[in-house]
């Protein structure tokens, strides 16, 4: 049994085979050193197709977080939003070393502090809503880019 016949009845001559193989490497060859971005869209899933397996975000971690450290604006570091995670996180300290310095003015980053991480009771679950949906967006975009 020869190579070029192996697994195929009556595959024709050696050199109708070696020429066939010869335009499959070649198409190949082509395929693979074409940069990612030419490639063909035809064996990419397209957005939503099927099903992307994502950890999302707990409302109730987020509530958890919201009244055990909520004044380290842990919640919103848990939802995605560092920069005013951070904000809520620097508030609070420096709110009390302004109270201990003993000017009266003082208790107004406080009390506003405070009534922003009252107003995160009702901003949570928005929160949640695009936390997540990032979270889909950036699963999507790593597995299929």
């Amino acid at each position: 049994m020869s190579g070029a016949t192996f697994g195929r009845k009556a595959a024709g001559g050696d050199a109708a085979m070696a020429a066939h193989r010869a335009a499959f490497l070649a198409a190949e060859r082509a395929r693979a050193d074409r940069p990612a971005g030419d490639r063909e869209e035809g064996w990419r899933a397209p957005h939503g197709s099927g099903p992307v397996l994502v950890r999302e975000r707990s409302l109730g971690t987020a509530y958890l977080l919201w009244f055990f450290l909520g004044g380290f604006g842990a919640h919103r570091f848990y939802l995605g939003c560092p920069n005013s995670g951070l904000a809520q996180a620097l508030l609070l300290p420096l709110s009390w070393m302004l109270i201990l310095s003993g000017a009266l003015w003082t208790f107004l980053p406080l009390i506003l502090g405070g009534l922003w991480i009252l107003s995160d009771l009702f901003v949570i679950p928005s929160l949640r809503r695009q936390a997540n949906e990032r979270l889909r967006q950036n699963a999507i975009g790593s597995v299929f880019a």
